[in-house]
């Protein structure tokens, strides 16, 4: 995102800050599921505010940029549920940990039945 500014006398364009000025302003949304608790079976789909869905699989990450303000997310796995509501900053980089964790019980049941349930956990970080 780029701001220029028309200098109306001159006739001249000039930038309304330095590029490292406006990279400092970017808000942006991550979606991981890396963490080393995760079943790692299963999709997890997550729909940030009026975005479409994204397929995350074990070991994925999503980024986007968003607007500063507030934000609107659904993550499930088919089985559970989650909606979150955040409000990010100018310039605030948040991280969003999502886990398909089982129990200790999640083995036995898969042997038996062929498939159990994975619980779905999502975790906030802020990075800036």
């Amino acid at each position: 995102m780029n701001r220029t500014l028309l200098d109306a006398g001159a006739g001249t364009v000039s930038s309304a800050s330095s590029p490292a000025a406006l990279d400092d302003l970017e808000s942006r949304v991550i979606i991981s599921r890396t963490h080393p608790a995760d079943y790692g079976q299963r999709q997890v789909f997550v729909r940030l505010d009026d975005r479409p869905n994204i397929a995350l699989v074990f070991g994925q990450s999503y980024e986007q940029e968003v607007r500063p303000g507030h934000h609107h997310m659904r993550i499930h796995n088919t089985l559970f549920w989650k909606h979150i509501d955040f409000t990010i900053e100018p310039g605030e980089h948040l991280e969003f940990i999502v886990i398909n964790s089982a129990r200790w019980w999640t083995a036995g049941v898969v042997g038996v039945l062929g498939a159990a349930p994975l619980f779905l956990r999502v975790e906030r970080l802020s990075l800036r």
